[in-house]
């Protein structure tokens, strides 16, 4: 109540934590977070080996229709097939209210395969000639040399893809009926999007939450999902602005 009265800064007049107990005690926040780790964690780690394997492909100068395949890749960045098509396809391929609909249609991201195909090309080819002359086959060079070699820009995609899965809430309330694969990003979106009163009901805390308006349990709901992943950056900082501008200077 005391939100209500406005005029409050940078520091609160009075603090407390109400706010956050109630939202943690729900049991639809439990099983949104685990979602949402599951996902971010199979999204981003699928995305890197996969785009991996495709980026290396792409600098394999004996490749067969290289420049077609890079083209076919780029495509998509420009053109769209809009919602609708995009729904009727899901659905056609049973991507539609499962786990998959938020791993398989991320798994190449054309952006992504050209930062890495540019640092790929900036190794020095002396370490695959070697391999190769050790008996290395393909897949030897790529996560033996390549991989080793390229964790600057690993990690960077790998923050992309880590970011863009924990916050993506979209694709959920487009394909997923149900609240059995609700994240914790889309659980935030559908409470900040509906009314307060209903707001108030579906949590069921008309007893518990006389004092505390609809306003701060959504402003406390936004901390609880942005929080988890504001800590993986300090972790991955020191490679992202070296794998982010190598990527895009040899380019």
């Amino acid at each position: 109540m005391d939100a209500l009265k406005g005029g409050i800064g940078l520091w609160p007049r009075k603090v407390t934590l109400e706010n956050y107990k109630i939202i943690l005690q729900e049991q639809s926040l439990l099983r949104a977070s685990l979602v949402s780790v599951a996902r971010t964690v199979a999204g981003t780690f699928s995305s890197l080996v996969l785009t991996g394997l495709v980026a290396y492909c792409l600098t394999r100068r004996e490749l067969m229709g290289r420049r077609f395949y890079l083209i076919v890749f780029l495509l998509p960045m420009y053109i769209g097939a809009g919602l609708i098509p995009t729904f009727l396809t899901y659905k056609a391929l049973h991507l539609t209210n499962s786990f998959a609909v938020y791993i398989i249609p991320n798994l190449v991201w054309a952006y992504n395969i050209i930062i890495i195909r540019t640092f790929f090309d900036s190794l020095p080819k002396a370490l695959e000639e070697s391999a190769i002359l050790d008996g290395a086959n393909e897949l030897q060079i790529f996560f033996k040399i390549y991989v080793p070699l390229s964790m600057p820009v690993i990690a960077t995609i790998g923050l992309f893809n880590a970011v863009w899965q924990w916050n993506s809430w979209f694709d959920t309330v487009m394909y997923i009926r149900g609240n059995a694969w609700d994240t914790l990003s889309s659980l935030l979106a559908h409470m900040l999007m509906e009314q307060q009163t209903n707001f108030i009901n579906d949590m069921k805390l008309a007893k518990r939450a006389v004092s505390l308006t609809p306003e701060v349990l959504k402003a406390a709901m936004t901390m609880v999902t942005v929080i988890p992943i504001m800590l993986v950056y300090p972790f991955l900082q020191k490679y992202f602005v070296k794998g982010v501008m190598i990527g895009a200077v040899k380019g």
